[in-house]
This record gives structure tokens, sequence and C-alpha cells, in this order.
């Protein structure tokens, strides 16, 4: 996606980028490590994800019911992409937004720390997204017009879209390989969703400090069942306190579904710092009422719990917090989800071109 004449990724003395800096974590089970701290704490590391991840896999922007009506408008920042999806007369569209610094002429510094800042400019890819938009608060002359369509919504950059059942997904990327296989394949073994489970409940945001990996990693923790061969998904099984059976299902990179028989839990992630990530959580079932989504959240802070643990332990590993830590072996790697994925990681990352391209994306190929 870049042109620039080096792409590689540095800090804390090492190549982000590089086979080595994975190769502790690629081990076989037992011997594997942790990934090294920089993962989840590094500004450089968060620009390699944007390259590798953000601007490359299908992304779990929210649900259908969220923009029921024609002209709804959905929000979402995608790494440090501002992007929306529109329900149009022809169907979804997705777009960058027409503002995607937020109309400043430059990146301001406060917004270059790796953290999303809560600005006027709600349409900016540096910071906070709001909920989604009714068509009625986009009328001529309105901010929210100017910011996420402009004048001409159909001169914008767009993103292609698609759906798996009441999810939906954008990629920003020009070709993208189709979804729709594989997410067939997850459901045929789950059942996620289904006329079983048609009602959505409210959406509510819970806030976490912890990397947005680290994060996924806890909340689909469980006994692995299957795996996508591409790396695009991981179900496992596992049981909530109450000893109900559960399965768990990662969707690399931002989806965690958590389901029982009677209800599916869904926790769209969003990187809203380098060490803090935005869960918004939903739930679809028969009747999921209140007190089902109260339940729900419950299990949600429970699991993130871990998540919150490791960060600030990778956020100390190898520094003056822990002397004792400096130039130490990395700890083993206990978690299945973690080492699949360091997996998933740094298949995507080796993808990167390490040069420039011969021919931006945005040009004419020259004769």
């Amino acid at each position: 996606m870049s042109n620039r004449p080096d792409l590689g990724y540095f800090d804390e003395g090492q190549d982000l980028a590089s086979a080595a800096f994975y190769a502790e974590a690629l081990k076989p089970p037992g011997e594997a490590r942790v990934l090294p701290p920089a993962a989840f704490r590094s500004l450089a590391f968060t620009a390699l994800e944007d390259e590798a991840v953000w601007t490359r896999d299908w992304i779990c922007v929210g649900a259908h019911e969220a923009i029921p009506g024609v002209g709804d408008l959905l929000p979402f920042t995608v790494g440090t992409h501002g992007v929306h999806v529109q329900r149009t007369e022809e169907g979804l569209k997705a777009r960058f937004n027409k503002a995607q610094h937020g109309g400043c002429r430059a990146v301001p510094l406060q917004c270059q720390t790796g953290a999303k800042t809560r600005c006027s400019f709600t349409s900016c890819g540096h910071s906070r997204d709001r909920a989604a938009i009714p068509a009625g608060e986009l009328g001529d002359g309105t901010p929210e017009m100017h910011q996420y369509l402009g004048l001409r919504p159909e001169r914008l950059l767009t993103a292609q879209v698609r759906s798996w059942g009441p999810l939906i997904f954008v990629n920003l990327d020009v070709t993208p390989e189709s979804p729709e296989a594989s997410l067939k394949a997850l459901n045929k073994a789950a059942g996620f969703f289904g006329n079983h489970k048609p009602l959505r409940s409210e959406e509510i945001w819970l806030e976490f400090p912890a990397n947005w990996k680290l994060l996924a990693q806890a909340l689909a923790a469980g006994e692995p069942i299957v795996e996508d061969e591409d790396a695009g998904w991981l179900l496992a099984r596992t049981e909530l306190s109450d000893a109900t059976d559960t399965v768990t299902a990662w969707l690399f990179p931002n989806l965690v579904l958590l389901a029982t028989d009677r209800e599916t839990c869904t926790l769209t992630l969003q990187p809203s710092a380098i060490g803090q990530t935005i869960c918004r959580v939903s739930l679809y079932g028969a009747s999921p009422d209140a007190d089902a989504l109260a339940r729900w959240r419950s299990v949600v802070e429970a699991r993130a719990a871990a998540a919150v643990a490791g960060q600030f332990a990778a956020s100390r590993w190898g520094a003056s917090f822990r002397p004792e830590t400096v130039g130490a072996p990395l700890p083993v790697q206990t978690d299945p989800h973690g080492q699949w994925m360091a997996r998933a990681l740094a298949r995507r990352i080796a993808r990167v071109p390490r040069a420039a391209l011969p021919q931006p994306l945005f040009q004419t190929p020259r004769s």
C-alpha cells in the first residue's frame, strides 16, 4: 500500500518486520515464547500493523441493525483510516471519509502519539468514532455531511464491503480475496447466527487498558477445536463460570464471538491507543434483554482481566521497572490462542513489501 523506498520498521533496536523478530514465538508448543514486548507497546509496530493487517484484512465494523434505514451511516476508524458504511437504495456502500485528518492542514502532534484523540472533527482517522448516524442528521450543511460525505459522496474513494449474517465487514485493499467460503464454514461449525437467534440487543462500548491482540486472545480463550487453513479464524470450546458450554471464535483481527446454544455475544475490537482497546458488545438471541447483556458484560470483563495483566507485564518487561528482566529470555507461551495469534500476525507481516512499488496503485500504469 505504501510507496516508500524503505519499508523497514525499527524500534527498541529491532527490525519489527524481520523473520527474526517472530522466530521464538513460532517454535513448537512448549518451546514457543511470547512475542517481544514491542509488539504491544511500540508506536512503530502499530504502523506496521496498519500496513500488514488493518489495510489488508476483512475488518468487522458493526451490524446491519445499527443502520436500518436508507441513508444511515456507520463510522469506523480502521487503523489510521477513517471510513464509513452507508445504506443506500442500491445496498451498502463503504467509503473513505471526506475528512481523513479532521480538516487539519497537517496531523497535529497530539494526534501522532498512537492514541485516538477526542476531537470535534469526529471523522478523522486519528480520532475516536461516534455511534451510527441516522440519515436525518446528514442533511445538507451539517458538520456530519461535510466530515463524512463531503458535497459529492460519489467521488469518495471506496472500500470493499461484505456481510456475514447480521455483521458488516470492510476491506481497504484494492482486490482482496472473498471471505464468504471461510465464513460459511465457520458458521456451519458453530451456528453463531441464524433463525434461532433472531434479535439483537442494544450495543454497549467497553474500554480496556490492553493491546488489541492481548484482549482478543483473552476474550477468545478456550481449548482449540479447528482453525481456518489461511489463519482467518480459530474456533475453541470453553465453559463459563456457571459451567455453561460455550464456543468461542476469533476472526482475525478484530472480531471475537462467544456463543451458547441460545445466545451469541459479538465483541468488535478497535484500538484506541497502543495499549488500549474499545470493545463494542452486543448480543443475539431469542430475547436478548438488558439482564442478559449485563450477564455477558460480566463475562467479558472477567476475561479481559487477563489481557490487562498481560499488557502491564509487557509494558515493564526489559525496562527499569523490572531490571531482572533486562536481557532475560521471554516467557514461554502457554496459551494456544497466543501461539495462533503470533502465527497469524507473522504470516501477514511476511507479505508486506520491503521495497518500493514500481507503480503507485493510485496512478494509471505507464505505457
